[in-house]
């Protein structure tokens, strides 16, 4: 590859010295011979394809390669124009000595011939390798079944030897070793035949395939690989299947299997046996291959410790499985569900908060039981007449077939038998929950388009409501307008100046502008409500929003007559600052004439 690379750079070098010289003449005016370029030169060992570059070749209109194989020439390829270059493939000729001749052309007539050095073709790959890892623990690396394994640290050193035979052999590069970094090449020159190879960084495991391959001069090669592998780590072990569960027990022995399913070294050298042991031990006991087995269990809480062994010795993590007793009863808390209104429609999804200190709620065998009640008191729904189950678990969904637009004013009955994993159970205060209208009408904003007007028959306020619902509705609101003056006493009640019965389907689209005309009389302020459904005849949800104030003000006639807001012109402004001007200035006069 080496020599490969220098015939690259020379050929490279040539190609420029070619494109930037002037043409070259010889003295008498005679055009010169065109050469060799890039070689081969005397000496070299050239294998596959091999690039010929002329030089010289300024008169050339035509070039003859040819070879002489040492007992006559043959023609390799007759170039007819530029760029003077061929690519020649060595492989269709026989290993063996060679050498070149080039003749260039001008118009038919020769412009003389140049030859090569005297070099070797060698189109036949190193032979008889062979590739050794030193010193395993475990296997050959033959293959991968036969990996050679090491529990080797991170400052270990693999050894590796080799040997090959070729008539020119250049040199041997080894990789796929565990990095980083990479070995020198072995040769070319002089040849170790071995590589001792530490990085000071080994990972504590992992596989490789370490490759060899043994270079010749002219590029053929020959490759060699042995597998190889670092394990220093244990492997994982899988989860038992207990004869008695893993949470809560009052079991005196416990029995378990399936340590080896879904057990791994994880890539290692693979795992030779299990152990197990109660926590409060200090020593291991060795189980065997198949992952199962028995230990006994102490009164109290206990944990056991389960662990895989791998063929290298190296023990992995431990699982464990903790037993204990649990006698006490589970705590009910609340419930936690949604808002209940009429328009709710399919499964509405309640849930109840519970707690266990010790083994834990088993929701498995948890119930939910619902009915409705007339008034929200007492344990037994008086509805229904009876708690109906709807679901297992602290969640759960209620029967899709309740029709909720039918329970307005009802309330929502709820009770949970519970259950802890140790089997004790507890049932859950009753609780219940109102049912509420659907509908909410409300006032998105309202305004007035002028504060204050000369009272009288023309002092006009205009008000703008915008009047929404939170669902479409196909009903006819009737909404009031009202008045009082602002300085009542609780004796002075709202007067009702306009109410407007809106069409059906005006709020389909949850929105109704209206605009009102109140003219102010008399002066002072006013104030004026607009109220929504002021008879109660609509059920709703929230009845404190259906009300929305503004004030208007109505002022002497001989006031300003209409002030949206005050803001004096531009001219008022210059007058009064030529005012203030002159006022000063007079004012500083006298003050001079005093002193």
């Amino acid at each position: 590859m080496r020599g490969c690379a220098t015939r690259v750079i020379l050929l490279a070098l040539v190609l420029l010295a070619s494109l930037l010289a002037p043409s070259t003449i010889a003295a008498g005016g005679r055009a010169v011979t065109p050469d060799f370029g890039s070689g081969p030169d005397e000496g070299d060992v050239i294998g596959g394809s091999f690039t010929i570059v002329a030089v010289n070749t300024t008169d050339v209109d035509a070039l003859l390669l040819e070879l002489w194989d040492g007992s006559a020439w043959a023609s390799i390829v007759n170039l007819s124009s530029s760029p003077w270059i061929h690519n020649w493939d060595t492989t269709g000729v026989v290993d063996g000595d060679y050498r070149l001749r080039m003749e260039g052309f001008d118009s038919g007539a020769s412009l003389g011939t140049s030859q090569s050095g005297n070099f070797t073709v060698d189109n036949t790959d190193p032979a008889n390798l062979q590739f050794a890892v030193l010193s395993p623990d475990l296997g050959g690396g033959s293959s991968i079944s036969d990996r050679a394994w090491f529990d080797i640290p991170s400052t270990g050193v693999l050894s590796f030897t080799w040997n090959a035979t070729d008539a020119h052999l250049s040199h041997a590069a080894l990789t796929g070793v565990p990095g980083p970094g990479t070995p020198s090449n072995d040769g070319p020159g002089f040849f170790a035949y071995r590589w001792d190879w530490t990085t000071g960084s080994f990972p504590a495991q992992g596989t490789w395939t370490a490759q060899l391959k043994v270079f010749d001069t002219a590029s053929n090669s020959a490759t060699a690989v042995v597998y190889i592998g670092i394990d220093t780590v244990g492997p994982d072990v899988g989860t038992p299947t207990l004869s008695v569960g893993s949470g809560w027990t009052d079991a005196t022995s416990l029995a378990f299997s399936g340590l080896n399913i879904g057990a791994s070294d994880n890539g290692g050298c693979g795992i030779d046996h299990y152990e197990v042991r109660d926590s409060t031990d200090s020593t291991w006991t060795d189980i065997g291959s198949t992952g199962g087995g028995s230990t006994a269990l102490q009164e109290g809480v206990r944990t056991i410790e389960f662990r895989a062994v791998d063929l290298l010795g190296n023990a992995g993590s431990a699982t464990a499985a903790t037993i204990s007793v649990d006698q006490t009863n589970p705590v009910a808390g609340g419930w936690v569900l949604p808002e209940l209104v009429t328009s709710l429609s399919g499964g509405v999804t309640v849930s109840v908060q519970a707690s266990d200190d010790r083994s834990g709620i088993d929701a498995a065998n948890t119930t939910l039981y619902y009915g409705f009640d007339a008034n929200g008191i007492g344990d037994q729904p008086d509805v229904t007449n009876a708690w109906i189950q709807f679901g297992t678990g602290l969640t759960a969904s209620l029967p899709s077939s309740i029709v909720w637009s039918t329970k307005q004013g009802q309330y929502l009955s709820l009770r949970a038998v519970l259950k802890d994993n140790a089997s004790n159970s507890a049932i859950s205060p009753v609780q219940h929950f109102i049912v509420l209208p659907s509908l909410d009408l409300s006032w998105e904003s309202a305004s007035v388009d002028r504060l204050v007007v000369r009272a009288g028959s023309s002092g006009v306020v205009n008000i703008t409501s915008v009047l929404i619902s939170n669902e479409p509705w196909t009903g006819s609101p009737s909404v009031s307008l009202q008045t009082a003056p602002a300085d009542r006493d609780s004796t002075v009640n709202w007067t009702t100046m306009e109410t407007r019965t809106l069409s059906s389907g005006s709020l389909v689209d949850l929105k109704e502008t209206l605009i009102w005309s109140v003219t102010i009389l008399t002066a002072g302020e006013l104030d004026i409500r607009i109220v929504i459904d002021s008879d109660d005849a609509i059920a709703e949800k929230d009845e404190g929003n259906n009300e929305v104030y503004v004030v208007a003000q109505g002022a002497e006639p001989g006031m300003v007559g209409v002030v949206p807001g005050f803001m004096p012109d531009m001219l008022t402004v210059i007058l009064a600052g030529l005012f203030v001007s002159i006022w000063m200035s007079r004012k500083r006069r006298v003050t001079l004439q005093t002193n």
